[in-house]
């Protein structure tokens, strides 16, 4: 007499996953996300730690395919494989953050001196900004996406802790976790936590089920990796990478094979119908011989209409109403030279520029370079810096409405 309510009762188990299951395919079958070309799902490869084997052996693979990944750097290991990593740069691999001491939760021995529990969300974000300026001083690269080492997003212990999920919003486009269970919905996802589902140890016959679930839902697959090679742990396998490539390059199989941060441009994109514009620049600080590089790569341009355009490196389409800013920190009390890297078209030059470093202030006329497409570099005087840290802006002197500044490359400080 027990056995019928148990049958009942697994009965209506069944009749609620079917409900359920049915509400499941048809929202599927609904979902109309638009990724380029028509294609059916984007897929993100990413990589953590600056392993060596990345540089030696697994991006001159992705190079082969003209394959750009997102590779998660801690600048202590950018410095072992320096060359290769500027040998990524150039081939167009795109750089992130990954912190300066790779912290986690403190039950791994190794992260017992550099545990979340015993960092703050203040500590975690002065962390981050360093770590971005080394990046920056290594390899000319502002970072604009972050992987959560160890997937974990809290600092803090017990009643005390907190999500650092914020202090990434705040600093990055993006930010990646680690091994997790499903890929992003891109109607929906939250730029600060997208989900990454660990590759490592894994054949291309085993990666194909996320590949299936994300087609089904028109959905983004960020996977993510360590080592690339063949054997050992952690290691992303080159035989499963060159499948997974030449899969995702057949157009019959709908794939959009792109870095992380195109991939996020094109979902805030498609979802605001706005072009969204970087808010936050790298904090600059002199290297090592004292001089201080302000490269628009490492700066935020604000107004109408000015972009940055990478294939220049520069700022352009610079108004009167536009300006360039850094943020600029120096240890030391110093006397520099200021540079400008500029180019502007002979009928375009002559209009009043202005350089404010703090309360410090350079003011000039834009000379001309002989075309948009060729720069020259000039001193345009002089500046003595304390210790401390100052707000940088380019701008007109004077406002104008028609044609354009310049096109701004680098302001520099060259010490004497």
């Amino acid at each position: 007499m027990t056995s019928t309510p148990f049958k009942l009762f697994s009965s209506g188990l069944l009749l609620t996953g079917l409900v359920f299951s049915s509400i499941e395919t048809a929202s599927a079958q609904k979902n109309t996300f638009a990724w380029p070309e028509g294609k059916k799902i984007a897929i993100s490869l990413t990589f953590d730690d600056a392993r060596a084997s990345q540089a030696t052996t697994g991006i001159p693979v992705l190079n082969e395919y003209n394959v750009k990944g997102t590779f998660y750097l801690v600048p202590s290991a950018v410095k072992m494989q320096l060359e290769g990593w500027k040998k990524a740069v150039a081939a167009g691999q795109e750089i992130a953050n990954h912190s300066v001491n790779h912290p986690c939760t403190g039950n791994f021995p190794w992260s017992r001196g550099k545990a979340l529990e015993d960092y703050t969300q203040e500590s975690m974000h002065a962390e981050l900004t360093e770590a971005n300026a080394q990046i920056f001083n290594l390899l000319r690269v502002k970072c604009e996406g972050f992987a959560y080492p160890c997937g974990n997003t809290f600092v803090g212990r017990g009643v005390n802790t907190k999500s650092y999920v914020p202090v990434v919003a705040d600093i990055f486009a993006t930010g990646r976790t680690w091994r997790n269970e499903g890929p992003n919905a891109p109607e929906f996802c939250d730029m600060a936590q997208l989900t990454g589902m660990e590759m490592d140890g894994r054949d291309f016959e085993e990666i194909m089920p996320m590949i299936e679930q994300a087609r089904a839902n028109g959905q983004w697959l960020i996977l993510a990796g360590h080592e690339m090679g063949e054997n050992g742990p952690q290691t992303t396998r080159i035989s499963m990478l060159r499948k997974l490539i030449q899969y995702a390059q057949d157009p019959k199989n709908g794939i959009w094979l792109a870095p992380v941060g195109a991939v996020a441009k094109h979902v805030l994109t498609t979802r605001s119908g706005k072009t969204p514009a970087p808010e936050h620049g790298s904090l600059v600080r002199p290297d090592e011989k004292g001089n201080i590089s302000l490269h628009a790569e490492a700066g935020v341009g604000t107004g109408p209409k000015i972009k940055f355009m990478p294939e220049w490196k520069a700022f352009g389409w610079f108004t009167g109403e536009d300006k360039v800013s850094w943020d600029l920190e120096v240890a030391q009390k110093g006397n520099y030279e200021v540079l400008l890297d500029w180019s502007v078209s002979d009928e375009s030059a002559g209009k009043p520029f202005i350089l404010e470093l703090g309360n410090k202030k350079i003011t000039g006329t834009v000379a001309k370079s002989g075309s948009w497409e060729t720069f020259k570099e000039k001193k345009i005087g002089e500046v003595s810096l304390a210790p401390g840290k100052y707000k940088v802006v380019f701008r007109a002197a004077t406002p104008f409405k028609n044609d354009a500044l310049l096109d701004l490359r680098e302001v520099k400080l060259v010490a004497k």
